[in-house]
């Protein structure tokens, strides 16, 4: 079956390529009339206009500029409806309220690779925690569902980093940037070469030392007040906790975190080589503090979860005809990842885990006319899993669905393509289907549709169908087919979304209309199963401003969503992470904030310093607070401290949160930039206006400290 699959990958293909245009820096009135050709959200090459798709691209300049220290605060303030919160596995990521206690939802790209985790509790759960950004060239981010172009997996959106190479960054580049109150120290040096006529080398390596905030300095908090059962402790609400947890934002025990990329390219092929090496603390679940039998305070000061990740990547291209063009990629990636709930010890309810993925794919593109495009390809998988993890401490693989030590393998085929139609020259239509079939699961099926209609040069309209599936985690697919003999809930959802874009001069307008389908799959609490929950039908809608004049560049979005139906497949399911609606209270999201504003404001002081602000509002999560009503009123023992709580009316922990940064950018000469950044200011004056509420249990959550950063670039 392996000889078959690769026969067929061999015939049919895709791949992913990404303008190397740095749009965003154009006057705003030019972006209706370039023609740069781009495939973020389409097989088949498109002006940049024409995507089908809610995008965001972020640029280098951007990303140096916003000071941001991980790629989820980079991301939550430049990407209208991205939002995440904390959770012991590490912070959970959502867009347009998908939002899941795996970031299996949401794919994770580097240079058009997959990253995702796959075996458990993973997902996109490397890249994202480093404060060091500088090998990042671009990142395009696509809010809303995309299987049929990026496969199973893309159900809220997808994070596309494509990083420096020697052709676009030449020369040595140093950096270094230092944290007070949230304490940390990067650096980073790269260095990029041409070494022959069409042979270019770059090779970048970062690292930090993030200590991150103390309770002192970033308060944890529970909104109610809780008893200790094993030891002699009471906790008030909304205050302080009386003793010692993990930092805010810290790697777990201070460990140092590194990035390493090499990379060659010429005109017909690719090759790179990229180590990441990253932790994060966090505080543990909050019903650990109630229930487990061995409290013990010194034991949860280092709970939180840790990766590493190896990838080799090659890519070669080849132009059969005029109009054909053939991209081969072949790729291995080694993943190792430590998850610990309880501290320094190994104990059952730790995961740890290592997975060996092998990628191969081709793309075939034909330009059969100047109005009419076809792309067609395959993409074959192949994954080991059970290998004892790189890091951590565990002597085995361990995961909640398995047995410990347990060892097998999988593979997938996946055959995909798009065709795409100029009608007239203000009419264009994207169709595409993507199929995939894994060794543990039924054939899955992608399709989608979309038009693009120019109602004038300055005025586009886009309307689109997708239809997006996801394979549940490969442990729980293994389980599910040992126990039950069968094959596991396939997860997908429907979307309809209306865009419409309006450039004038130097402003932009766009406004997105979605309905979202959604027959969602994730962790049972109830069962201790991920399995099909139920069904959740919601629509929402984003507008966004963009101005730009003179020494101003202005942009204001904001995103709501809104639950409109929520039913589960068994309604005996007590504990769930969707809504508390289908219990009577209440008709929203319950980890997810309806209303999301943000606003940038950037100012040029002089010809070379920059005031750089942003503040991003979310409006206060009403369903958190009726799932809370529904657990005190449930008042079952057994999950009592698994989902919110609150004292005496108390709502403060689902009320509004407020992120205002403010950066000085000062370009010291060409060649070198002084930044200085302040964070989440605002919490000078209400600590509680920066507080982020942890995943599932919402009435746990803690305050971002305001803390402020130095740095400095150099290019030698």
């Amino acid at each position: 079956m392996a000889m078959l699959y690769f026969l067929l990958f061999s015939l049919f293909t895709t791949t992913l390529l990404y303008s190397e245009s740095n749009i965003l820096q154009l006057d705003l009135e030019d972006l209706s009339t370039i023609e740069i050709k781009n495939t973020a959200a389409t097989l088949t090459q498109a002006e940049q206009k024409e995507i089908p798709a809610s995008t965001t691209i972020i640029t280098h300049k951007e990303i140096l500029e916003s000071g941001a220290r991980t790629l989820d605060e980079l991301l939550e303030i430049y990407v209208p409806s991205f939002a995440y919160m904390k959770k012991v596995h590490g912070s959970q990521i959502g867009m347009r309220g998908i939002i899941s206690d795996r970031n299996n939802k949401i794919l994770l790209l580097v240079n058009n690779r997959v990253m995702n985790v796959k075996m458990s509790d993973g997902g996109a759960i490397t890249e994202r925690w480093f404060s060091m950004l500088d090998d990042i060239k671009k990142i395009t981010v696509i809010e809303g569902s995309g299987s049929a172009i990026y496969g199973s997996g893309a159900i809220a959106g997808v994070i596309s980093i494509e990083t420096f190479s020697g052709k676009d960054r030449e020369g040595l580049h140093f950096g270094t940037k230092v944290g007070f109150e949230e304490s940390f120290y990067n650096f980073e040096l790269s260095y990029g070469e041409k070494l022959d006529s069409d042979l270019y080398m770059y090779i970048y390596y970062g690292v930090d030392s993030y200590r991150g905030a103390s309770g002192d300095e970033a308060a944890n908090k529970f909104a109610f007040s809780m008893d200790g059962k094993y030891e002699n402790w009471h906790q008030d609400a909304d205050k302080n906790f009386l003793f010692k947890t993990t930092n805010d934002n810290g790697s777990l025990e201070e460990k140092l975190r590194h990035k390493l990329h090499f990379q060659l390219d010429s005109d017909n092929f690719t090759f790179w080589f990229r180590v990441t090496k990253s932790s994060l603390a966090t505080a543990t679940d909050q019903g650990l503090y109630q229930h487990t039998t061995e409290f013990n305070r010194e034991k949860i000061e280092n709970t939180g979860s840790q990766n590493q990740q190896i990838t080799v990547f090659g890519e070669y291209k080849s132009r059969i005809s005029r109009n054909i063009d053939i991209k081969y990629d072949l790729s291995y990636m080694r993943s190792d990842v430590f998850i610990n709930f309880y501290g320094d010890e190994f104990v059952a309810g730790d995961k740890s885990w290592g997975e060996d993925n092998f990628m191969g794919k081709v793309l075939l593109n034909y330009e059969i006319n100047s109005k009419n495009q076809l792309a067609i390809g395959s993409e074959y998988n192949y994954n080991k899993f059970g290998r004892e993890s790189d890091i951590g401490n565990a002597p085995y693989s361990k995961v909640s669905a398995l047995d410990p030590g347990v060892k097998w393998n999988s593979d997938s085929i996946s055959l995909f393509g798009e065709y795409q139609a100029r009608f007239r020259d203000n009419l264009t239509m994207f169709a595409g289907v993507r199929i995939d079939k894994h060794k543990f699961s039924p054939w899955i099926y992608s399709p989608r549709v979309n038009f693009v209609y120019s109602v004038t040069r300055n005025d586009i309209v886009k309307f689109g169908f997708n239809r997006s599936l996801r394979y549940t985690d490969e442990a729980d697919m293994y389980a599910h087919l040992k126990r039950q003999g069968s094959q596991s809930d396939v997860e997908s959802i429907d979307t309809l979304e209306l865009i419409y874009t309006k450039y004038r001069k130097k402003l932009r307008l766009n406004l997105s209309l979605f309905a979202n389908s959604h027959n969602i799959v994730a962790f049972n609490g109830t069962t201790k199963l991920t399995e099909s929950l139920g069904k959740a039908d919601s629509v929402g809608a984003t507008v966004s401003l963009d101005y730009r004049y003179k020494k101003v560049d202005f942009s204001l979005s904001h995103s709501y969503t809104k639950l409109i139906d929520f039913q589960l497949d068994n309604p005996n399911i007590l504990l769930q992470n969707i809504s508390a609606s289908v219990n009577g209270y209440g008709d929203d999201f319950a980890n997810w904030n309806n209303h999301i504003t943000k606003l940038r404001c950037n100012y040029k002081v002089t010809r070379d310093l920059k005031w750089v602000n942003s503040l991003r509002v979310f409006w206060g999560m009403p369903g958190a607070e009726d799932m809370a009503n529904y657990n005190i009123d449930l008042n079952n023992p057994l999950i009592k401290y698994r989902l919110p709580l609150y004292d005496n009316s108390d709502t403060k922990a689902f009320s509004e949160s407020l992120y205002f940064n403010s950066s000085f950018v000062w370009s010291i000469d060409k060649k070198t930039t002084l930044t200085l950044n302040g964070y989440n200011i605002l919490g000078l004056f209400d600590e509680d206006l920066n507080k982020r509420n942890f995943f599932q249990q919402s009435s746990h959550y803690r305050d971002a400290a305001p803390s402020l950063s130095i740095g400095l670039r150099h290019k030698f």
